[in-house]
């Protein structure tokens, strides 16, 4: 009889971190010390310039293993100090504040392996939606899939600039990293099966049950953009008789038409909060490990932008709801369109 999924987790998967993260350090020098003749090779042959991939990957992926090492054995203590009621206040208040440092951790470390820096653009027209923003208020997120990492970085700037607890519905595939499995779990958020059909329930019982400093974060894309992705979401609007929605997702060049029924359910369960509407832009064609890793470093600059929608000025009906997204879509796209024309300009490609 198979063992259930959890043990496996729990008891195989999580110590084999420590290990993975001795070996790797170990290694490291290995790696250095043998990177470092072959660049020597390439600079003397003026083939091509050093980029030092390997090494920023391997460096980054110490730090992560270490990372994972130090959350689980706090997370070890958190349950021994509170005798297993993980659930009480305090030691939710330091599940977060572990969480906040190991995310705040990997994108600072992030930045200087790979060679890239976060630029936040705050709504400066509008100085109350970033007072809100820290407010005692519960708001829903709605945010743009693109790009490897941007969720964490996201789910990073809500703790760390803002002070959020956030409320998150993920898929239960991440449950296979052991600190995102125990930390997220012991913070009340979801992992859902793919194809499952419990996710609408989670992020309504998530949304009804929202604190005032509270931020349920939410994908109404469901995952990033490519092509393949948006023939078939425009011929899944087509088959359900949506001709206008898909006339509108076939204009959309950098992201995918949003999927309405989880924005409905959180809205319905949370009709006081306000939206937090969140963009990036900069990372959109590294969509895999090859195109990251053919892109190393980066050299570049995640651009994210968000803006507040009050209450009171978004729509209560399902099919008002659905138009009104596509609206805020629309408005994504034609930005990441304007920071994609502005980043050409200033680095156009070689010739």
């Amino acid at each position: 009889m198979a063992a259930p999924a959890w043990v496996v987790r729990r008891f195989l998967v999580a110590p084999v971190m420590p290990l993975l993260a001795a070996l790797a350090l170990a290694l490291f020098p290995i790696v250095l010390s043998g990177h470092a003749i072959v660049a020597v090779v390439l600079v003397a042959a003026r083939r091509s310039p050093v980029r030092w991939r390997l090494p920023r990957a391997w460096l980054f992926g110490i730090a992560y293993l270490l990372g994972e090492t130090a959350c689980l054995l706090a997370c070890l203590a958190l349950w021994v100090g509170f005798l297993g009621r993980v659930r009480s206040r305090r030691s939710q208040e330091l599940h977060l504040a572990l969480l906040r440092t190991f995310l705040g951790a990997l994108v600072r470390l992030a930045g200087f392996t790979f060679r890239f820096r976060l630029e936040v653009h705050e709504p400066v027209s509008q100085p109350e939606d970033a007072a809100h923003m820290g407010g005692p208020a519960p708001v829903l997120v709605l945010a743009r899939h693109a790009g490897p990492g941007a969720s964490f970085i996201l789910v990073h700037l809500l703790m760390s600039r803002y002070g959020r607890w956030p409320r998150i519905v993920l898929t239960d595939r991440l449950r296979w990293d052991p600190s995102i499995d125990v930390l997220l779990t012991r913070l009340a958020s979801r992992f859902i099966p793919r194809g499952g059909d419990t996710a609408i329930e989670a992020i309504h019982d998530l949304a009804a049950g929202l604190g005032e400093h509270d931020a349920l974060v939410l994908f109404p894309e469901g995952g990033d953009w490519t092509p393949t992705r948006q023939r078939r979401a425009v011929l899944r609007l087509r088959r359900r008789g949506l001709k206008v929605q898909a006339e509108q997702a076939e204009r959309m060049r950098h992201v995918l038409p949003p999927r309405p029924a989880g924005t409905v359910a959180a809205l319905s369960a949370a009709p006081n909060a306000d939206v937090v509407v969140f963009s990036h832009t900069g990372h959109d064609d590294l969509r895999d490990l090859s195109s990251v890793w053919a892109g190393l470093p980066l050299r570049r600059e995640l651009d994210v932008i968000w803006w507040r929608e009050p209450a009171a000025g978004v729509p209560t009906g399902e099919a008002e709801i659905s138009g009104w997204l596509f609206e805020l879509w629309h408005r994504i796209d034609h930005w990441v369109e304007e920071q994609t024309d502005l980043a050409l300009l200033s680095h156009p490609p070689a010739p």
